[in-house]
């Protein structure tokens, strides 16, 4: 398809509707929409929503688990000339509370029957088969629609403890879309798997590339986006050919069967380990990709990888400059580390209703054009000899777990708000997020206690995975919290261990060696929670994979949920083994 480098994405879609209109656009389960149904459908719903007051500036939340409808709404509100605001269902109620309040959104759109309090006007999106509806232009929208207008505001997390809203516009939309059709080599049979949250980025890069290649958008339920064997299954029966995921997500598939050979495999969100990148770069094309929320998804890309020591990031993708800067925003020479800067048709217009934090970290471009500004990323690099960039770390203590970015400062302020807690700090340990806690007088904090007041306030993914309790944290001699010196969560879960039941029965025995082995500590009780030492969803479907490999027993991922400890989950398989 041909790119047009100033389009709006309506534009983008309508052309490649015009030319295979037959051709699959969205699947789910049983259900397919051709590029014309899925136009159509759009269209019909962005009318309703210029009925409502809906245009160009205007914010419009979409409160939907993945699903057609979904895509459907996104579609719909763009061809309105609004911007949409992925709002999660399964979000704590405060968190969704802040996001509609923070957006002021105008409508809210959500599946047929659906509760959602707390916003204004809300619209259900109904699909209306065999209708067909013309294209907008302008004169039916509330004004013309621009590429500098915003597409869509992206939350994430915030340093002062509160989320921030990042406001994007279209413009960098139809750079990212053309390199990533080039670079994957997307063509209308290719098959991509829509795996990223709708709340984040990185489903932008699922959409519109593949649309812009007239292939089809694969979307699936979450129980089958689990990392492991459902995953595996999925990409097999579903026929994929592309597929974007964390690299965490990977240690699960390895152990279910893995993925097909001759898959292209993007992988983002998180630092690529050499190991990895050399397993599943042997037999498909395998491409690491870099970039914050703030830049429309990705600055750089990688060529195929080839399983090398170190693997790159790649460099600047099409449209995008970048430099590498030191401290005093000078060019560093190649070779040494800087802090990566970048500029280019897909920087966001800043962060929503925050004047200050935009001024901070988007800056006067003194490189390119008057009035130019680029994004200060906050990531140390060096450019290699081919003139690709090599991730280094963080210039500040922002967080990545399993691709999710994380200000250590929003769960601080969340851990320090429940009763109880008189200091916290937040780390990452190995893929895991680790809260170090210190409670009243010294008193020891528990996960118990800490845990549900915060899965009522925040997503799962800001949620530590362990909890330290310290008599008190430890200082350095400038009475700074001393990061180095705090144990890690490992010399804490054997302290736990050492002090509760042992294992007594041979399943507790298999069971606690494999808790112990998938999490890397030394012994695990058998009452602590899998979930409250050290587990996530991805290391879980590890367990479960080995319990069927061990035991000759199906487990479901959700029985373990259940009975996330050594002693309960022995009693489910003791019970299923009589």
């Amino acid at each position: 398809m041909t790119v047009l480098s100033a389009a709006t994405t309506p534009a983008l879609f309508e052309a490649t509707a015009a030319v295979l209109p037959d051709r699959p656009a969205v699947a789910m389960d049983t259900t397919t929409l051709t590029y014309a149904e899925l136009n159509g459908e759009a269209n019909r719903l962005a009318r309703r929503l210029v009925a409502r007051g809906v245009g160009p500036e205007r914010l419009v939340a979409l409160a939907m688990p993945r699903s057609i409808e979904f895509v459907i709404a996104i579609l719909a509100v763009h061809k309105a000339g609004a911007a949409y605001v992925p709002v999660d269902p399964d979000y704590p109620e405060e968190r969704k509370r802040h996001m509609l309040d923070d957006t002021a959104a105008q409508v809210l759109l959500c599946l047929p029957g659906q509760d959602v309090p707390g916003a204004a006007v809300v619209l259900s999106v109904e699909r209306e088969p065999g209708l067909s509806a013309p294209n907008l232009d302008d004169q039916d929208r509330l004004g013309p629609l621009r590429p500098d207008h915003p597409a869509y505001v992206i939350y994430t997390s915030g340093s002062t403890g509160k989320p921030k809203g990042v406001l994007v516009t279209h413009r960098g939309i139809p750079n990212l879309a053309d390199d990533y059709v080039r670079r994957q080599k997307l063509v209308p049979d290719s098959r991509l798997l829509a795996f990223a949250s709708p709340s984040f980025d990185a489903a932008v890069a699922e959409f519109w590339p593949i649309w812009q290649a007239g292939g089809c958008l694969v979307l699936a339920s979450a129980p089958d986006l689990v990392p492991g064997e459902p995953l595996g299954r999925l990409v097999r029966e579903q026929g994929i050919t592309h597929v974007t995921l964390p690299p965490s997500a990977l240690a699960p598939l390895e152990e279910s069967g893995g993925l097909p050979a001759g898959l292209t495999l993007l992988v983002a969100g998180e630092a690529c380990p050499a190991p990895v990148a050399k397993r599943w770069a042997m037999d498909r094309v395998m491409i690491n990709a870099y970039g914050p929320t703030e830049v429309t998804v990705a600055v750089t890309a990688s060529e195929p990888l080839t399983g090398e020591d170190t693997p790159p990031i790649g460099r600047p993708i099409t449209g995008v400059r970048t430099y590498v800067l030191d401290e005093l925003l000078r060019p560093v020479p190649d070779g040494d580390v800087g802090e990566l800067y970048t500029m280019g048709p897909g920087l966001a217009r800043g962060y929503l209703r925050r004047p200050a934090a935009t001024a901070e970290r988007f800056l006067p471009d003194p490189f390119g054009e008057p009035g130019g500004r680029m994004y200060r990323t906050g990531d140390r690099v060096r450019t290699r000899p081919d003139g690709q960039f090599v991730f280094v770390g963080r210039v500040d203590d922002q967080l990545k777990v399993r691709g999710h970015r994380i200000e250590p400062g929003e769960v601080e302020s969340a851990l320090l708000a429940v009763d109880g807690v008189a200091q916290a700090v937040v780390t990452a340990h190995d893929n895991r997020l680790v809260a170090y806690v210190v409670g009243t007088g010294g008193a020891r904090v528990t996960a118990d206690e800490l845990l549900p007041p915060l899965r009522e306030r925040m997503p799962s993914y800001l949620v530590p995975d362990v909890v330290v309790s310290l008599p008190k944290l430890p200082v350095s001699p400038n009475g700074k919290v001393d990061r180095t010196a705090l144990p890690t969560p490992e010399e804490e879960s054997a302290e736990r261990a050492a002090s509760g039941r042992a294992p007594s029965t041979p399943t507790e025995i298999l069971l606690a060696e494999l808790f112990a082995d998938v999490l890397g500590v030394g012994s695990v009780g058998v009452e602590d929670s899998f979930f409250e030492i050290g587990g996530h969803s991805l290391l879980a479907t590890r367990v479960v994979s080995r319990i069927r490999e061990s035991l000759k027993i199906r487990l479901r991922v959700q029985a373990f949920f259940d009975a996330p400890t050594v002693a309960q989950l022995a009693k489910v398989l003791d019970g299923a083994l009589t």
